[in-house]
């Protein structure tokens, strides 16, 4: 008997964690420690680098609600760059900085605005009536009467006054103890390597600085891929000021077993087979996770030469450690499962569905990696139909001799026309080659960039006595040959 519905097509809830769901969001929400860190109060910007799918939304909406939760609770202003953005056309930094300090300020005066119900002293009055005039708080009573009592007879004139000078006004109202929390995601939404998007990007890490400096009360947490802040540090010298506040979001294996574990139980949650199921589960946390991993998945399934592995290792590793990416596969698959009729997700499902979800993760790759290496494409689709696993002589023999004769790539840091070999460190960079080295006993270990980031890059010893696989995701969108 199956307590899992695979019809239900919540089953593991919403890739996208900034469109689940609150009650959804938080039945199923991994608490990471990166959470623990954004919520401390005594730093004032924190900036993590994700990619995307990796986590950065989900991160930021945690916070947000722990904040909600706070007594006093402070003013948090959550917003995606997009919607604060200024809206410039040059690549001098400095006006950029004055820019993003002027469009953040305007923003926290009118949510602070929105947020006064009755408005005694001078700078929170002027608060309020920037929040009303930017349609940010509906008109009061007063207001909505004082407006209104214009005739001949009565010739009564209101003038709103607004914030001359949001910094000064917002520094005096703070003043009391308030926090404001200013949370962006995706400051790098759509990024081209151009001079004034570089700017663009770069400016909003100095201004959120400049204005913490300014106002202590201010709180700034902000995410950006680690590409694109590669990519902007070259030409920005501003960022090492900033480094020193930005962590790197990473999954480990066990990460993906609570997630996925989470997920399972929210389900039966929000079902009548939890009463069912809850108590047969161990109090043993790792082993609670493998069984409700289990209840959706076979327990083993084939991998590897004559070998077998949990099924969250096999997700793990096809999913190259982004959540929403294992979601995705794992509703595919369900849907695949349920269709054949099964009752537990078995490799065949997961199998069936990979060229699909294959091909649609060389796109997302194209599509993040651009800024990097215009001709990604070119050089990703230049693999078609080669061997998945190379040596690193073979691999550099098939750059030179198959690759690049008919793609000729540029790549951020890279000066003139790229070796072979410094494509290669650059597909492993992004995800493209993975790092394998044989163990003992026919076992073996995959490194990502994240691992070592020294492979492929040094002039000695350049793979440590690793050879080198084309991911497992590509494989069949690329019709690789099984060697």
């Amino acid at each position: 008997m199956s307590f899992v519905d695979f019809s239900d097509k919540n089953l593991f809830g919403n890739e996208a964690a900034e469109d689940e769901a609150e009650n959804i969001f938080s039945s199923y929400a991994v608490m990471r420690p990166e959470v623990k860190k954004f919520l401390d109060n005594t730093e004032s910007v924190a900036i993590v680098r994700a990619y995307k799918g990796e986590g950065k939304s989900a991160l930021l909406r945690l916070v947000q609600l722990e904040l909600r939760k706070r007594i006093p609770q402070p003013v948090v202003l959550a917003v995606p760059a997009s919607s604060l953005s200024p809206e410039l056309e040059t690549p001098d930094h400095d006006r950029w900085v004055r820019a993003w300090k002027q469009s953040i300020l305007k923003l926290a005066c009118n949510e602070i605005g929105a947020q006064i119900s009755f408005a005694f002293g001078d700078d929170a009055i002027a608060l309020v009536e920037e929040a009303e005039m930017n349609g940010f708080k509906e008109r009061s009573f007063v207001s909505t009467v004082v407006d209104r009592l214009k005739s001949s007879a009565l010739p009564i004139e209101r003038t709103r006054q607004g914030v001359k000078n949001p910094e000064l006004t917002i520094k005096r109202w703070s003043q009391g103890g308030s926090e404001i929390w200013l949370l962006i995601d995706d400051l790098d939404n759509n990024f081209e390597n151009t001079p004034i998007q570089r700017a663009k990007v770069a400016s909003a890490f100095t201004a959120c600085r400049q204005i913490a400096n300014l106002i202590p009360e201010f709180r700034f947490r902000l995410t950006v891929r680690p590409n694109v802040w590669a990519t902007i540090k070259q030409h920005h010298e501003t960022l090492s000021h900033v480094e020193q506040y930005a962590i790197s979001l990473s999954w480990s294996l066990s990460d993906f077993n609570e997630l996925l574990a989470k997920r399972v139980e929210a389900h039966l949650l929000r079902t009548s087979a939890w009463q069912k199921v809850h108590k047969t589960l161990s109090m043993t946390i790792d082993k609670r996770r493998k069984q409700l991993v289990e209840l959706a998945f076979d327990s083993l399934m084939p991998w590897g030469k004559e070998q077998s592995r949990p099924p969250t290792t096999i997700l793990y590793t096809l999913s190259r450690r982004r959540p929403r990416w294992l979601v995705e596969l794992a509703k595919y698959a369900a849907a695949n499962a349920l269709k054949s009729q099964r009752d537990r997700i078995n490799f065949d499902d997961i199998n069936a569905v990979l060229p699909a979800f294959g091909g649609r993760r060389i796109q997302d790759t194209i599509a993040e990696f651009r800024s990097q290496c215009p001709e990604i494409e070119e050089l990703l689709t230049a693999f078609v139909g080669e061997p998945e696993w190379f040596s690193t002589a073979d691999l550099i023999s098939a750059l030179n001799n198959r690759v690049l004769q008919g793609v000729h790539p540029k790549i951020v840091g890279v000066v003139g026309t790229p070796a072979a070999m410094e494509v290669a460190h650059f597909l492993f960079q992004i995800g493209f080659l993975t790092a394998r080295q044989e163990l003992t006993g026919g076992h073996y270990e995959h490194l990502a960039y994240s691992d070592n980031p020294a492979l492929l890059s040094t002039r000695t010893n350049v793979d440590q006595g690793f050879t080198w696989e084309i991911h497992p995701v590509f494989r069949q969108a690329l019709k690789l040959k099984n060697v």
